[in-house]
């Protein structure tokens, strides 16, 4: 299991869908952002195949491709690392007048 890190309005993570971010509103932020890519399922090759359905607005970032899934009124990464990730997280979160959380309720 990983650990997830979200961007919400709430006072806790748990409590998104209170104060929710909305669909439209990200699609609207990252369509002027052309490091990201909207899709409605998210594959990952390996050993085996695997696919998501859900919202998913994809950071493709020098050789990485980060998955924020949207869901339940915030945005998700899991795994996502203290450098580049959480930063870019951060960004987006400031331009949703948002707040970066993990899931055991930290803040970044």
């Amino acid at each position: 299991m990983s650990y997830d890190i979200h961007i919400t309005r709430a006072n806790h993570w748990t409590e998104s869908t209170e104060i929710p971010i909305l669909l439209d509103e990200l699609k609207t932020i990252f369509a002027a952002k052309n490091d990201f890519e909207y899709s409605n399922t998210f594959s990952k090759s390996g050993p085996i195949q695997i696919s998501i359905s859900g919202d998913f607005f994809i950071w493709e970032v020098d050789d990485a491709v980060v998955p924020f899934r949207y869901s339940n009124g915030k945005l998700t990464v899991s795994g996502a690392d203290e450098g580049d990730v959480i930063d870019k997280m951060k960004e987006i979160a400031s331009e949703l007048n948002a707040k970066v959380q993990g899931d055991e309720g930290e803040l970044y």
